[in-house]
């Protein structure tokens, strides 16, 4: 093989910076990595040519041609990988400076709230993309106890998803009905549509049939009730029909 690349230096000159180029072109500014499947692969094949060359199981004019590809092969990848690495080190100072967001606006606090059992789940000033999931698909939310969610910040059956014990805690005291939460499992209903499932009850809200869950096609975007001062949000909702 060190034969066969001193008669192609000039082609293999010319195949790394093919690599070189082509390496930085197809690059898309993250991190770079060695590692992948494609990478894998590529080093499983290579490895068989070269053992069936230094092996002797090839011989002859197939053993120079197979060894003329894994030269080529070779040289060409290690330009592209040299140019990856190369273009890597210096990506992420650029995207960061370009695109790191601005921090999130913090959910003005309840008067009181640290005299409320539990701990408050974390909040949005807004949906995302200014599109909030339909809570009241959720039984036991109302149009009353969506707009009390939404004014906590909570737009996203995601995010009531993730809510602990401790946030359920602190939310049903905040809705003055302690224990409620749990009892109609909001939060597995939420994890069920956050997946894009359904559950009975949002199919026979959506079909309408449920009176507290009916939208007026706004899904809610202008329904938030004002924080309460007092720690509590008021009278609790009544149950929806089951």
């Amino acid at each position: 093989m060190l034969y066969l690349a001193s008669q192609f230096a000039w082609f293999l000159t010319a195949a790394f910076a093919l690599g070189l180029v082509m390496g930085w072109i197809g690059h898309d500014g993250s991190a770079f990595r060695l590692l992948g499947r494609t990478a894998g692969w590529f080093a499983a094949i290579w490895g068989l040519g070269a053992a069936l060359t230094w092996l002797q199981f090839l011989n002859g004019e197939p053993a120079t041609w197979v060894e003329s590809a894994l030269l080529f092969t070779g040289v060409y990848v290690a330009g592209c990988v040299v140019a990856g690495l190369l273009r890597g080190t210096r990506a992420p100072a650029a995207v960061d400076a370009e695109v790191k967001p601005a921090p999130a606006a913090a959910m003005p606090p309840v008067e009181g709230e640290a005299d409320i059992p539990g701990q408050r789940p974390a909040g949005l000033v807004a949906a995302k993309d200014d599109k909030p999931d339909d809570l009241k698909l959720i039984k036991g939310v109302g149009r009353q106890n969506e707009a009390r969610l939404h004014g906590l910040g909570i737009w996203h059956f995601e995010q009531m998803a993730g809510w602990t014990p401790r946030n359920i805690e602190w939310v049903g005291s905040y809705l003055a009905f302690p224990g409620r939460i749990e009892r109609e499992d909001w939060v597995g209903q939420a994890k069920t549509l956050a997946t894009g499932g359904e559950t009975e009850f949002a199919m026979r809200a959506k079909a309408g049939l449920v009176e507290t869950s009916r939208d007026d096609g706004s899904v809610g975007q202008d329904n938030v009730a004002e924080l309460a001062t007092g720690g509590a949000a008021g009278k609790p909702e009544g149950k929806p029909a089951a």
